[in-house]
């Protein structure tokens, strides 16, 4: 029998690969874009019941244990003067989206379902947290969280 860690591993290869897939095949059929609203509106619904079920009190949380889970971006975190700034300089998702044609998987299926946890978590809006850069088009994906800002 396969070792947890080794499953694991497959596990989380394979979901990448199967979301990189879908965002490549919504790209080619035009829809990607409708496709990432409609899960972004979803996202900010489902988001307390994620950070209940998986345990995240705080920001550092969400990338860690969501790193944890799908063993995807290497995200690491520090604290800024005004929050704190989060960032990945790997990710299998966005390595496996560019191999499979170039659709950026990023918003739909990691930021914006982060940036909903986020809001829920740290109750504040959503804008304040700002996607600085992705790895569809720098060398390292960063999120800026602003924290003492209240939802309106």
């Amino acid at each position: 029998m396969m070792e947890i860690e080794k499953r694991m591993a497959v596990l989380q290869n394979t979901y990448a690969a199967s979301v990189a897939e879908n965002a490549n095949m919504y790209d080619k059929l035009h829809v990607l874009e409708l496709v990432v609203g409609k899960r972004k509106e979803r996202q900010t619904q489902t988001a307390p019941y994620l950070n209940q079920q998986l345990g995240i009190h705080c920001a550092e949380d969400v990338f860690r244990i969501l790193s944890e889970i799908y063993g995807c971006a290497n995200w690491s975190v520090e604290k800024t003067e005004e929050g704190f700034l989060a960032t990945a300089t790997s990710c299998k998702l966005c390595a496996l989206s560019k191999k499979m044609g170039g659709a950026n998987s990023c918003y739909g299926w990691c930021l914006d379902p982060m940036i909903a946890m986020l809001s829920d978590v740290c109750k504040i809006d959503a804008n304040s947290i700002a996607v600085e850069s992705t790895l569809m088009d720098s060398d390292s994906c960063k999120v800026c969280i602003k924290l003492g800002t209240t939802p309106e």
